[in-house]
């Protein structure tokens, strides 16, 4: 149970591919309504919280298993 069931190589390229899919998906909703500059921003938030999710779960799941 403890042997992971995706690599990290392979957990980060999918993380990188969703979180640009997640930022470009967010800001070409949010930039008709509020502009370029709180798109762009907005796409970028959205994004890093992606990694900020990933990173999270690592130490979580690190902390729980010590």
């Amino acid at each position: 149970m403890l042997q992971p069931w995706i690599s990290m190589r392979s957990g980060v390229k999918i993380i990188v591919y969703t979180s640009i899919a997640m930022a470009v998906l967010t800001a070409w909703q949010v930039i008709p309504s509020k502009g370029w500059l709180e798109g762009i921003l907005w796409g970028l938030l959205f994004g890093a919280l992606i990694w900020a999710i990933f990173f999270g779960n690592i130490l979580l799941n690190r902390f729980l298993r010590k």
